[in-house]
């Protein structure tokens, strides 16, 4: 174990010192973020936490065919981290210090048709907006502010004939979401109704190996978009089940078991798109059909507005769930939000860049302000400053994160 530990390390400084010798084929940085919190959901939790990532990519290409490969080291000062492993599926419950976030080849089968294989992110929403047809794909919450998505492993088809464009995905692995640790602040949901000082021992639950199948369908005419699309499979999102009948009692409090249940899930859906003068106007709805007792059925619609202002854009968003969930929204997790309002405002200025996003969720009437500013000391330098506030009733799922009231300071050197 130390030996291949040693070897992942080894790769790692190669990636780092090599990055002179080919920079016209690496890319990468290296960062460190400090946050600083104002509120403890209890005494495991720190007032203050660290988070050092080291980023290296390469790419490069052979004629028509694209390589990408990435390795992402990262250190956190806190139980959110998981043990010392470098493990290629992603499949484990805590954030692994060594993940390889790319690497696949795309290459060319015909004129009109593209083939992508190996790891690689797939996205079908706007960022910082909500899209049905992207909801179902998996996320790290270990930062339950930063939206991150988990890269897959799976094969891509890409197309266009006229004016159609289609694009099949088959993830043959299932990659689970990952959640923070159960009874921290950054948990999704609060144990109501407890004792005091409970406590949740996860269990590492296998997920299944199958993942889903997807495909999805673009038209074109005149200033309109038409698109269809289905999937089928495991879903990543996974349902918690509390085995109170395994729970302990020790000097220190209760101990409760959770297990992690995968649930298969079919789904459709429809969106549509129109240029209005400077608006981009998009609709969705899909439906979401699962035979799982807890999951059940969903019918998700959104409606978005999105407008250019110079190197900035405005992005408004509402989304909701028309059916009511058998369990507590708050573990669903990918619905756990709805209904509710997103308006997403970023801009590019000479110095730098800025974000501001309000999230308001429409049930309980809590929501969270994220704001960002950075600014490039040089060209290869940066400093960003940023603050997340969560608000309202803790019974929603804004509120229950009150406690992970944060500001942080990240330092980024790019190459």
């Amino acid at each position: 174990m130390i030996r291949r530990h040693l070897q992942v390390c080894l790769i790692l400084l190669l990636l780092i010192y090599s990055t002179q010798a080919l920079a016209e084929t690496f890319s990468g940085y290296a960062e460190a973020k400090g946050f600083a919190y104002s509120e403890r959901s209890n005494s495991r939790d720190p007032w203050v936490l660290g988070w050092g990532t080291l980023f290296n990519k390469w790419e490069q290409k052979l004629g028509e065919t694209q390589l990408t490969a990435s390795l992402r080291g990262e250190w956190i000062s806190s139980d959110e981290q998981g043990p010392l492993l470098f493990d290629l599926a992603d499949r484990h419950i805590r954030r692994p210090p060594f993940s390889v976030q790319d690497l696949w080849v795309r290459m060319p089968l015909a004129p009109d048709l593209d083939l992508q294989l190996g790891r690689f992110q797939l996205g079908w929403g706007k960022t910082d907006g909500y899209s049905p047809a992207d909801a179902f794909l998996p996320r790290d919450l270990t930062d339950p502010f930063s939206d991150e998505k988990l890269p897959l492993w799976a094969l891509r088809l890409t197309g266009q004939k006229s004016a159609w464009r289609y694009e099949a995905v088959v993830c043959p692995v299932t990659t689970p979401w990952r959640l923070p640790v159960l009874g921290s602040r950054n948990a999704p949901f609060k144990a109501e109704g407890f004792p005091p000082a409970t406590a949740f021992q996860e269990v590492e639950t296998s997920p299944p190996d199958i993942g889903f199948a997807a495909l999805r369908l673009l038209y074109t005419f005149g200033e309109w978009d038409l698109g269809v699309w289905g999937r089928t499979g495991v879903r990543p999102a996974p349902l918690l089940d509390f085995r109170f009948d395994r729970a302990i009692s020790g000097t220190s409090g209760l101990t409760i078991p959770v297990d992690r249940r995968y649930a298969k899930e079919e789904g459709v859906g429809i969106e549509l798109s129109r240029i209005i003068g400077a608006w981009i106007l998009r609709g969705e709805i899909a439906g979401l059909f699962s035979r799982d007792r807890d999951l059940g059925d969903g019918v998700i619609g959104s409606l978005s507005a999105e407008k250019g202002f110079g190197d900035g854009t405005l992005l408004i968003t509402l989304a909701g769930n028309t059916k009511e969930p058998a369990v507590d929204q708050a573990l669903l997790f990918d619905r756990a939000i709805l209904p509710a309002l997103i308006t997403a405002w970023n801009r590019t200025e000479e110095w730098g860049e800025w974000k501001l996003v309000w999230t308001t969720g429409l049930r309980r009437g809590d929501g969270l302000l994220k704001g960002e500013a950075g600014y490039n000391i040089t060209d290869v330098w940066k400093v960003t400053l940023g603050v997340e506030l969560p608000y309202g009733s803790t019974e929603g799922p804004f509120g229950a994160l009150n406690d992970a009231r944060r500001v942080h300071l990240a330092l980024r050197r790019s190459w």
